[in-house]
């Protein structure tokens, strides 16, 4: 039997051939997997670096940020107030009532039993 150029003696040839190629292709995923995990071992030193260094640059940013934060409040406060103003007659009647309620007392009639 002729397969890619060579002549194979039998079934039990071409067997060995593919447990060979398997085996290899084992042995390789297990090394390149190995280096992968030395690699990873190496590089973490600059990766926890790399983490440190955005945790100080977030520090020294944090006035920042938070300037930033309270002038967006403020903004946006203003503006949420300028939508509050059609309400504003409602609330001043509401006011009035509990003013005047309020300025009524407690009532003098009393039940008796």
């Amino acid at each position: 039997m002729l397969r890619g150029g060579q002549i194979l003696t039998g079934p039990s040839e071409g067997r060995a051939n593919v447990f060979a190629l398997a085996a290899v292709t084992v042995a390789a995923l297990f090394f390149l997997g190995l280096a992968a995990l030395v690699l990873w071992l190496v590089l973490l030193p600059f990766r926890i670096l790399g983490l440190v260094l955005r945790g100080i640059a977030l520090l020294l940013w944090l006035p920042v940020l938070i300037l930033f934060c309270v002038i967006g409040a403020l903004i946006f406060g203003f503006g949420a107030l300028v939508f509050l103003v059609p309400a504003l007659p409602l609330a001043l009647l509401a006011l009035l009532v509990w003013w005047l309620m309020r300025r009524r007392g407690q009532p003098s009639a009393t039940v008796s039993s």
